[in-house]
Protein backbone atom coordinates (compact mmCIF):
# COMPACT_ATOMS: atom_id res chain seq x y z
CA UNK A 1 0.00 0.00 0.00
CA UNK A 2 1.32 3.11 -1.39
CA UNK A 3 1.51 6.30 2.26
CA UNK A 4 2.86 9.56 2.27
CA UNK A 5 5.23 11.01 4.45
CA UNK A 6 3.70 13.90 6.10
CA UNK A 7 5.61 17.35 7.49
CA UNK A 8 4.40 17.49 10.88
CA UNK A 9 4.32 14.92 13.93
CA UNK A 10 1.81 11.74 13.53
CA UNK A 11 -0.89 12.07 15.88
CA UNK A 12 -1.42 8.78 17.92
CA UNK A 13 -4.80 8.67 17.78
CA UNK A 14 -5.52 7.63 13.86
CA UNK A 15 -9.32 6.76 14.20
CA UNK A 16 -11.40 10.23 16.25
CA UNK A 17 -14.35 8.26 16.91
CA UNK A 18 -17.64 9.61 18.57
CA UNK A 19 -20.94 7.57 18.86
CA UNK A 20 -23.51 9.42 19.20
CA UNK A 21 -27.28 9.88 18.62
CA UNK A 22 -28.57 10.82 15.19
CA UNK A 23 -31.77 11.01 12.85
CA UNK A 24 -32.74 11.34 9.42
CA UNK A 25 -33.18 14.96 8.20
CA UNK A 26 -34.42 16.50 4.82
CA UNK A 27 -34.32 20.31 4.80
CA UNK A 28 -34.61 22.37 1.22
CA UNK A 29 -31.72 24.67 0.34
CA UNK A 30 -32.39 28.04 -0.77
CA UNK A 31 -31.60 29.59 -4.35
CA UNK A 32 -29.70 32.70 -4.73
CA UNK A 33 -27.41 33.41 -2.10
CA UNK A 34 -24.31 31.22 -1.32
CA UNK A 35 -24.65 27.05 -0.75
CA UNK A 36 -22.38 27.53 2.53
CA UNK A 37 -25.47 30.24 4.02
CA UNK A 38 -28.05 28.29 2.12
CA UNK A 39 -26.95 25.20 4.10
CA UNK A 40 -26.37 27.05 7.42
CA UNK A 41 -30.01 28.50 7.31
CA UNK A 42 -31.34 25.22 6.44
CA UNK A 43 -29.69 23.38 9.74
CA UNK A 44 -30.46 26.39 11.93
CA UNK A 45 -34.05 25.45 13.11
CA UNK A 46 -33.22 21.53 12.75
CA UNK A 47 -31.72 20.72 16.77
CA UNK A 48 -28.59 19.12 15.24
CA UNK A 49 -24.60 19.21 16.06
CA UNK A 50 -23.49 17.99 13.18
CA UNK A 51 -24.48 16.99 9.59
CA UNK A 52 -24.26 14.87 6.61
CA UNK A 53 -26.29 16.39 3.38
CA UNK A 54 -27.00 15.04 -0.34
CA UNK A 55 -28.32 16.68 -3.12
CA UNK A 56 -28.74 15.42 -6.70
CA UNK A 57 -30.21 16.71 -9.84
CA UNK A 58 -30.01 20.30 -8.64
CA UNK A 59 -29.41 23.16 -10.60
CA UNK A 60 -27.10 26.10 -10.26
CA UNK A 61 -26.19 29.69 -11.06
CA UNK A 62 -22.18 29.51 -10.71
CA UNK A 63 -20.33 26.64 -8.97
CA UNK A 64 -16.97 26.96 -8.17
CA UNK A 65 -14.76 23.82 -6.75
CA UNK A 66 -10.88 23.17 -6.95
CA UNK A 67 -9.64 19.64 -7.71
CA UNK A 68 -6.50 18.01 -5.95
CA UNK A 69 -2.98 19.54 -7.23
CA UNK A 70 1.00 19.26 -6.78
CA UNK A 71 2.29 21.44 -3.32
CA UNK A 72 4.37 24.21 -4.34
CA UNK A 73 7.06 23.27 -1.27
CA UNK A 74 7.52 20.99 1.18
CA UNK A 75 5.38 22.75 3.88
CA UNK A 76 2.19 20.05 2.86
CA UNK A 77 2.20 16.66 0.84
CA UNK A 78 -0.34 18.11 -1.56
CA UNK A 79 -2.75 21.17 -2.48
CA UNK A 80 -5.52 22.36 -4.37
CA UNK A 81 -5.80 23.88 -8.20
CA UNK A 82 -6.47 26.89 -9.34
CA UNK A 83 -10.45 27.59 -9.29
CA UNK A 84 -12.79 26.51 -11.65
CA UNK A 85 -15.95 27.95 -12.44
CA UNK A 86 -19.50 26.53 -14.04
CA UNK A 87 -22.18 28.53 -14.70
CA UNK A 88 -25.49 27.26 -15.24
CA UNK A 89 -25.06 23.48 -14.78
CA UNK A 90 -26.57 20.68 -12.46
CA UNK A 91 -24.93 19.21 -9.68
CA UNK A 92 -25.05 15.28 -10.39
CA UNK A 93 -23.97 14.15 -6.67
CA UNK A 94 -22.95 16.84 -3.93
CA UNK A 95 -22.12 14.94 -0.07
CA UNK A 96 -21.36 17.79 2.41
CA UNK A 97 -20.41 16.79 6.06
CA UNK A 98 -21.66 19.71 7.58
CA UNK A 99 -19.57 20.62 10.77
CA UNK A 100 -18.28 24.33 12.41
CA UNK A 101 -15.37 26.96 12.58
CA UNK A 102 -14.76 29.59 14.79
CA UNK A 103 -18.18 28.96 16.06
CA UNK A 104 -20.24 29.36 12.40
CA UNK A 105 -21.34 26.67 10.45
CA UNK A 106 -18.74 25.06 8.04
CA UNK A 107 -19.15 22.14 5.25
CA UNK A 108 -16.45 20.19 3.47
CA UNK A 109 -18.37 18.93 0.20
CA UNK A 110 -17.49 16.58 -2.38
CA UNK A 111 -19.67 15.81 -5.44
CA UNK A 112 -20.26 15.48 -9.56
CA UNK A 113 -21.64 18.30 -11.89
CA UNK A 114 -21.36 19.48 -15.14
CA UNK A 115 -22.05 23.16 -16.88
CA UNK A 116 -24.75 23.10 -20.12
CA UNK A 117 -24.58 19.41 -20.58
CA UNK A 118 -20.51 19.40 -20.78
CA UNK A 119 -18.75 16.60 -19.40
CA UNK A 120 -19.05 15.47 -16.00
CA UNK A 121 -16.43 17.23 -13.55
CA UNK A 122 -15.40 16.38 -9.99
CA UNK A 123 -13.98 18.44 -6.91
CA UNK A 124 -14.02 19.91 -3.71
CA UNK A 125 -17.01 22.54 -3.92
CA UNK A 126 -16.25 26.17 -2.72
CA UNK A 127 -19.71 26.50 -0.89
CA UNK A 128 -18.80 30.47 -0.02
CA UNK A 129 -18.81 31.67 -3.95
CA UNK A 130 -21.20 28.66 -5.23
CA UNK A 131 -25.24 29.39 -6.07
CA UNK A 132 -28.12 27.15 -6.85
CA UNK A 133 -30.28 28.62 -9.16
CA UNK A 134 -33.68 27.04 -7.81
CA UNK A 135 -34.41 25.77 -4.48
CA UNK A 136 -33.24 22.67 -3.88
CA UNK A 137 -34.46 19.90 -1.68
CA UNK A 138 -31.46 18.20 0.70
CA UNK A 139 -31.41 14.90 2.73
CA UNK A 140 -28.95 13.25 5.23
CA UNK A 141 -28.05 12.63 8.79
CA UNK A 142 -28.28 15.13 11.44
CA UNK A 143 -25.70 14.25 14.71
CA UNK A 144 -26.88 15.04 18.55
CA UNK A 145 -24.20 14.70 20.70
CA UNK A 146 -20.88 14.63 18.39
CA UNK A 147 -19.62 17.51 16.32
CA UNK A 148 -17.19 18.25 13.48
CA UNK A 149 -15.22 21.07 14.28
CA UNK A 150 -12.49 22.40 11.79
CA UNK A 151 -8.64 23.29 13.44
CA UNK A 152 -5.24 23.29 12.68
CA UNK A 153 -4.12 19.84 11.98
CA UNK A 154 -0.18 19.51 12.79
CA UNK A 155 0.43 16.01 11.34
CA UNK A 156 -0.72 17.40 7.95
CA UNK A 157 -0.49 21.03 8.24
CA UNK A 158 -4.30 21.57 7.09
CA UNK A 159 -7.21 23.06 8.77
CA UNK A 160 -9.23 19.62 8.99
CA UNK A 161 -12.49 18.86 10.57
CA UNK A 162 -11.56 16.75 13.85
CA UNK A 163 -14.33 14.55 15.95
CA UNK A 164 -14.97 16.28 19.21
CA UNK A 165 -18.07 14.11 21.50
CA UNK A 166 -20.71 16.58 23.39
CA UNK A 167 -23.45 14.38 25.45
CA UNK A 168 -24.06 10.90 25.29
CA UNK A 169 -26.96 11.04 23.02
CA UNK A 170 -27.51 7.46 21.54
CA UNK A 171 -24.90 5.25 20.41
CA UNK A 172 -26.88 4.19 16.72
CA UNK A 173 -24.71 6.69 15.35
CA UNK A 174 -21.48 7.79 15.11
CA UNK A 175 -19.08 10.41 13.69
CA UNK A 176 -15.31 9.22 12.21
CA UNK A 177 -12.28 11.32 11.70
CA UNK A 178 -9.30 8.99 10.09
CA UNK A 179 -6.06 9.42 9.78
CA UNK A 180 -3.61 9.60 6.49
CA UNK A 181 -1.84 6.66 5.86
CA UNK A 182 -4.96 4.01 7.16
CA UNK A 183 -6.39 1.81 4.81
CA UNK A 184 -10.06 3.23 4.24
CA UNK A 185 -11.46 -0.35 3.93
CA UNK A 186 -9.25 -1.47 7.24
CA UNK A 187 -10.09 1.67 8.74
CA UNK A 188 -14.04 1.12 8.59
CA UNK A 189 -14.32 -2.16 10.03
CA UNK A 190 -11.53 -1.16 12.67
CA UNK A 191 -14.25 1.89 13.73
CA UNK A 192 -17.37 -0.93 13.48
CA UNK A 193 -15.12 -3.53 15.96
CA UNK A 194 -14.56 -0.39 18.77
CA UNK A 195 -18.04 0.62 18.39
CA UNK A 196 -19.37 -3.05 19.32
CA UNK A 197 -21.63 -3.17 16.36
CA UNK A 198 -22.24 -5.98 13.73
CA UNK A 199 -22.98 -3.64 10.53
CA UNK A 200 -23.40 -0.60 9.54
CA UNK A 201 -23.80 1.78 6.62
CA UNK A 202 -20.95 4.94 6.19
CA UNK A 203 -21.42 7.94 4.18
CA UNK A 204 -18.93 10.98 3.81
CA UNK A 205 -15.72 11.90 1.74
CA UNK A 206 -12.00 12.62 1.85
CA UNK A 207 -8.91 12.03 -0.23
CA UNK A 208 -6.69 8.97 -0.88
CA UNK A 209 -3.14 8.20 -2.32
CA UNK A 210 -4.27 7.31 -5.57
CA UNK A 211 -6.78 3.92 -5.43
CA UNK A 212 -6.94 0.68 -6.76
CA UNK A 213 -9.96 -1.29 -7.21
CA UNK A 214 -11.47 -5.08 -6.97
CA UNK A 215 -11.79 -4.35 -10.81
CA UNK A 216 -8.19 -3.82 -11.34
CA UNK A 217 -8.80 -0.49 -12.18
CA UNK A 218 -6.57 1.98 -10.88
CA UNK A 219 -5.92 5.81 -10.38
CA UNK A 220 -2.31 6.87 -10.87
CA UNK A 221 -2.42 9.72 -8.75
CA UNK A 222 -0.63 10.67 -5.58
CA UNK A 223 -3.17 12.91 -4.19
CA UNK A 224 -7.66 12.53 -4.65
CA UNK A 225 -11.09 14.02 -3.93
CA UNK A 226 -13.38 10.88 -3.52
CA UNK A 227 -16.99 10.65 -2.42
CA UNK A 228 -18.65 7.40 -0.70
CA UNK A 229 -21.46 6.06 -3.27
CA UNK A 230 -21.75 3.17 -1.28
CA UNK A 231 -20.25 1.52 1.91
CA UNK A 232 -22.14 -1.18 4.14
CA UNK A 233 -19.68 -2.54 6.96
CA UNK A 234 -19.89 -5.82 8.78
CA UNK A 235 -18.25 -9.27 7.52
CA UNK A 236 -19.89 -10.27 4.71
CA UNK A 237 -19.86 -6.78 3.30
CA UNK A 238 -18.32 -5.68 0.00
CA UNK A 239 -15.45 -2.72 0.31
CA UNK A 240 -16.58 0.57 -0.14
CA UNK A 241 -17.87 1.41 -3.43
CA UNK A 242 -16.68 5.86 -4.40
CA UNK A 243 -15.92 8.19 -6.87
CA UNK A 244 -12.66 9.95 -7.11
CA UNK A 245 -11.01 12.17 -9.15
CA UNK A 246 -7.07 13.23 -9.33
CA UNK A 247 -4.77 15.70 -9.98
CA UNK A 248 -5.61 16.84 -13.71
CA UNK A 249 -9.00 15.90 -13.41
CA UNK A 250 -9.20 14.17 -16.68
CA UNK A 251 -9.81 10.62 -15.33
CA UNK A 252 -12.87 10.28 -12.71
CA UNK A 253 -13.03 6.61 -11.70
CA UNK A 254 -15.72 4.66 -9.99
CA UNK A 255 -15.79 1.22 -8.03
CA UNK A 256 -15.08 -0.87 -5.00
CA UNK A 257 -11.87 -0.31 -3.50
CA UNK A 258 -9.29 -3.11 -3.04
CA UNK A 259 -8.90 -4.04 0.88
CA UNK A 260 -5.74 -3.04 2.39
CA UNK A 261 -4.34 -0.33 -0.69
CA UNK A 262 -5.99 2.37 -0.07
CA UNK A 263 -4.37 5.10 2.14
CA UNK A 264 -5.84 7.76 3.46
CA UNK A 265 -4.07 10.67 2.44
CA UNK A 266 -4.82 13.75 3.97
CA UNK A 267 -8.35 13.12 5.42
CA UNK A 268 -11.25 11.20 5.26
CA UNK A 269 -15.08 12.09 6.87
CA UNK A 270 -17.47 9.90 7.56
CA UNK A 271 -20.68 9.26 8.96
CA UNK A 272 -22.25 5.57 10.73
CA UNK A 273 -25.85 4.18 10.80
CA UNK A 274 -25.77 1.52 12.73
CA UNK A 275 -27.76 -1.34 11.05
CA UNK A 276 -26.63 -4.78 13.38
Amino acid sequence: MRTLTHPGPQSDTRLQLAPCGGRPIAVTLQSGIPLETAVAQALATEDIDSAWLTVSGAPFERLDYVIPDHAPDDTHVAWYSQTHTLLNGCITRLGMIVGTHNGASFLHGHGLWNADDGPDALGHVLAPTTVLSEPVFAKGIGLTGAIFERGPDPETNFDLFHVKARAAEGSDYAALRIAPNQDFSTALDDALVTLGWASADAVGLGSLVGAQFESGATLDSHATEFLITDAPIGPDAPPPEIVIVGIDGSQIKSGRLERGQNAVLVTAEVVLRRTG
